[in-house]
């Protein structure tokens, strides 16, 4: 059986329990070390496959790191990351 409620034994609505931040594009990125040297490299036109070759590590590590830099940035692409990095004086 199911059992039926009645306004006043409705539950309040969800609330955070912490305020909402600011939005992404405000607020600050951070880039690990590593980060910013994919980044570099990128925008001196290397591949991934260059670039792991470069700083002896996996092609996938290299496109973990740039997963990780588009996630922060809320962009599809690392050449638009790069960009948005160089104009904010990450990189």
């Amino acid at each position: 059986m199911y059992r039926t409620t009645t306004s006043s034994q409705r539950l309040p609505a969800y609330q955070a329990p912490f305020p909402p931040t600011e939005s992404k594009q405000h607020q600050a990125i951070r880039l690990t070390n590593r980060e910013k040297e994919f980044l570099q490299w990128s925008e001196a036109g290397k591949s991934s496959w260059e670039i792991a070759m470069i700083v002896d590590c996996s092609e996938a590590n290299v496109n973990y790191h740039f997963n990780n830099i588009r996630r922060k940035f809320g962009v599809s692409s690392r050449h638009l990351a790069g960009k948005i990095a160089r104009e904010k004086g990450l990189i």
